[in-house]
């Protein structure tokens, strides 16, 4: 799986958008980068819209991202409509309520301060 930071936005936001499998192969190299990713930013948005693939591993990357946002102050949502992987997922264990938008413009005006 990729991740990749949206570039432009002036407003403190970080977008970043996944794509293709998130799984115990592709979390861990992921996992390692979490601190950067959400420094300096006033609230994570972070597209599972192009995941094909999301297990066990996907669930420890939003909640690392959850946690380390908690820790900095900021927000986070995670856009996953019904029929993309990760929502189902994150149905299961829980965390879609807290964190799931259907959106991107849902989850970045969820995440603004």
């Amino acid at each position: 799986m990729t991740v990749s930071p949206v570039e432009g936005r002036t407003d403190g936001v970080r977008v970043l958008r996944g794509s293709g499998e998130l799984d115990a192969v592709t979390a861990p190299p992921l996992l390692a980068t979490v601190g950067a990713l959400v420094d300096g930013a006033v609230g994570v948005v972070l597209d599972l819209r192009n995941v094909s693939f999301f297990d066990s591993s996907g669930v420890r990357l939003v909640d690392r991202l959850a946690r380390e946002c908690g820790r900095r102050g900021s927000l986070l949502r995670v856009v996953a409509p019904r029929g993309v992987p990760a929502r189902r997922v994150l149905e299961i264990v829980g965390l879609a309520e807290a964190l799931v938008a259907d959106t991107e413009a849902e989850a970045v005006a969820a995440v603004r301060p």
